[in-house]
């Protein structure tokens, strides 16, 4: 097993729709995820990676980059892991929604660290 230090930066979200983590203008060189940690709750958790915000919260025409996806069941938890550092070019914003099945909570959450590669 190898070794993934922890990025300099981080947020931990609990984002009840969208919310920005990174601007793209802030992205001069390129960043790397170093780790990431998505609780899906009873919902779903979607980071993006892109030069411009996601559509709505459960885009699928924007960059993907990580989800997790909850059973909806109130209650039931789970995590999901980033398995390995993930390098994001410079020029594109991060962003995370979160959203519900059914009547369910929005309670998901994102904790994220990245560090921002030297020019």
């Amino acid at each position: 097993m190898s070794v993934v230090k922890i990025g300099k930066h981080f947020r931990t979200v609990m984002p009840n729709g969208m919310v920005q983590l990174v601007a793209p203008s802030e992205n001069t060189d390129g960043l790397v995820i170093q780790t990431a940690s998505i609780n899906p709750a009873s919902g779903f958790v979607n980071l993006y990676a892109s030069l411009t915000p996601p559509a709505s919260i459960g885009d699928l025409n924007t960059r993907m980059i990580f989800n997790g996806n909850g059973n909806g069941v109130s209650g039931v938890n789970s995590q999901v892991e980033m398995p390995n550092p993930l390098f994001i070019p410079a020029g594109m914003g991060l962003w995370v929604t979160s959203g519900s099945w059914g009547s369910t909570a929005v309670t998901g959450s994102l904790a994220i660290t990245w560090d921002v590669v030297a020019a």
